[in-house]
């Protein structure tokens, strides 16, 4: 997601749809990927449920990071990721949700319900109080959720060093794997030359002269 402060009124604009697809109605669409926060409680495992119930799903994650700055479901590895969304684990912590309505809070628990048969539907979502509001009160209270820019900003930076974290960490790894494989065909060639080489000692060589007869070498002791 981007803020575009460009406009009098900024715009927050959802980016990265490359692998998004154009669903039709009646169409049955299978698809495995994904960002792990973002999908639905059953979508890794009945890729089937990305239409409706899952796309609902996503909106009440997004409301979520948009009102706190905090992602609902996010851990430390992919699986803790996975581990939290088959749990429903997540909650309006007060450090993020403090200028937060209940309204708001209201649209987001609706969305991530566990059973999508009671989960609000595409229409129903459009039709909540907090998105429609339905008098003055509701309406004044709609606006009294305010965006938590200053610890959406403090995640993005969480996010960008552990992406950074990761790179090095795996250049690092590859970096040691390269010494080693290199230090390993060193070896090799090390011992595959020693095997190769034959070792020959060569006997000292001596004449013996005979009177009357011409010196003869002889190789080896006891040979004349």
């Amino acid at each position: 997601m981007l803020l575009d402060k460009s406009l009098p009124i900024p715009h927050i604009k959802l980016i990265d749809f490359g692998l998004a697809h154009e669903i039709e109605d009646g169409v049955e669409f299978k698809n495995i990927f994904g960002t792990p926060e973002f999908v639905g409680k059953l979508v890794p495992f009945c890729p089937q449920l990305i239409q409706g119930p899952g796309c609902v799903w996503s909106i009440g994650v997004i409301t979520y990071i948009l009102l706190s700055g905090a992602s609902p479901f996010l851990g430390e590895t992919k699986q803790e990721t996975l581990a939290n969304i088959t749990a429903i684990s997540y909650e309006f912590d007060e450090e993020f949700f403090s200028h937060t309505s209940d309204l708001a809070k209201d649209f987001i628990r609706k969305l991530l319900v566990k059973d999508t048969r009671k989960r609000l539907t595409i229409q129903e979502a459009l039709r909540h109080p907090w998105i429609r509001p339905k008098d003055n009160h509701q309406a004044m209270v709609r606006r009294e959720s305010a965006v938590n820019l200053e610890n959406f900003k403090k995640q993005y930076a969480r996010r960008r060093w552990k992406l950074t974290y990761s790179i090095v960490a795996l250049c690092n790894h590859l970096s040691r794997s390269l010494v080693r494989k290199v230090r390993l065909m060193q070896e090799d060639s090390l011992v595959s030359r020693l095997s190769a080489k034959s070792w020959q000692v060569k006997s000292p060589t001596w004449a013996l002269a005979l009177p009357g007869s011409r010196p003869r070498e002889a190789q080896g002791p006891g040979q004349l």
